[in-house]
């Protein structure tokens, strides 16, 4: 068999992927506290598991194709019309759909350091990517995205919050940075954990899709984080008409029928996630000061994680958590997923007990 006749050209040029999730392939997630991959430990409303439950159990008929009921209601909590949504089975192949769609071999995609998925998005379809470095307090470097474009640059990614930082762009800089971009360039916002936010300043794009119709500006959500479907999978993209008409000719990742009824159920039980997400961010306060406490440089979060630099080496902070029940990850320093205040607490109890034997090795 020769393999170089078989696979595409994509495929064998790129056969690796940057996904940070194959670091914890070998571990048995049954026995740890899983505080890395930004899970809500609450889980779905009552009304979405029941929902869930109830498709599941006619899981012998196809889905609805077309999604009618789970537009409608994402259409509604946004005061939008179906026609600017595309959906998808989580980012992660809304992600790919969009590479599809838009990137061609040597396209520049601009990005600072976030989530993987783009890096691979990128450079499977065979383009370039341009790193650019985070600001110093970590956040989105838009001035050094902007001195990077050049007649090469098909699409900017801007997570906000960022993963793996969890630091935020004021909207104010995301509108000045969007002005300065020429208009035949996507940008692209994951807003993947824009839901947690606190911050009064710290604001959804949603907006720019319509102020800025003459852009090819693309929003994406999901539902694995803030509602709790992390292993249900269903997200979607906000776009103009045109945008979005163009995207979903694209084929794509059907959503299954328990998917489509629990998100149409928990956008009906909003007062659960807006529960949750003061139990989260009082977690993220609780984590924050006391790994502060501890002599950790924490980085101000707007997400459901926090990342930190435990000044020892990431590595051996988080095999030692492993060691006592706890999965973190490590993508740029350490990042903690804020889980239920038990966890929380257990987790800053062995992290007492790693920094004091970090502390006499050093």
């Amino acid at each position: 068999m020769n393999i170089e006749k078989i696979f595409s050209k994509s495929v064998l040029e790129k056969p690796e992927t940057k996904r940070a999730s194959r670091s914890n392939a070998t571990l048995d997630l049954s026995k740890l506290r899983r505080m890395g991959w930004n899970e809500n430990p609450y889980g779905m409303s009552p009304k979405a598991l029941e929902a869930n439950i109830e498709a599941a159990k006619k899981g012998n008929f196809y889905q609805d194709f077309w999604c009618r009921d789970m537009k409608k209601a994402i259409a509604d909590l946004h005061g939008i019309s179906t026609s600017n949504l595309v959906v998808g089975a989580g980012s992660s192949p809304l992600i790919e759909i969009t590479g599809t769609a838009f990137l061609n071999p040597e396209d520049e995609v601009l990005m600072c350091p976030t989530f993987a998925a783009f890096i691979d998005m990128a450079e499977i379809r065979l383009g370039k990517v341009v790193t650019v470095p985070l600001c110093d307090d970590m956040s989105y470097n838009l001035d050094g995205l902007a001195e990077a474009i050049t007649d090469k640059t098909k699409m900017i990614v801007i997570c906000n919050p960022n993963n793996p930082t969890g630091g935020y762009l004021p909207y104010d800089k995301i509108v000045e940075f969007v002005n300065k971009v020429p208009k035949d360039i996507v940008i692209l916002f994951d807003e993947a954990y824009i839901e947690f936010a606190t911050e009064q300043d710290c604001k959804s794009a949603v907006p720019l899709v319509f102020e800025m119709s003459d852009r090819p500006i693309l929003v994406m959500r999901t539902f694995s984080k803030y509602y709790g479907m992390a292993g249900v999978r269903a997200g979607y993209i906000i776009a103009n008409e045109e945008i979005a008409e163009g995207i979903n000719k694209i084929p794509g990742s059907w959503i299954p029928a328990a998917a489509q009824a629990s998100v149409v159920a928990a956008l009906s039980e909003l007062d659960y996630y807006e529960d949750c997400k003061k139990k989260l961010v009082a977690g993220r306060d609780y984590i924050s000061q006391e790994l502060a406490a501890l002599g950790c440089t924490v980085y101000p979060s707007q997400s459901n994680f926090i990342m930190f630099d435990p000044h020892c080496d990431p590595a051996f902070v988080r095999e030692q958590l492993i060691e006592k029940g706890v999965m973190i990850s490590i993508p740029m320093f350490c990042r903690v997923s804020v889980s239920t205040q038990e966890n929380n607490e257990y987790f800053i109890a062995c992290m007492k007990e790693i920094l004091a034997i970090a502390k006499k090795t050093a």
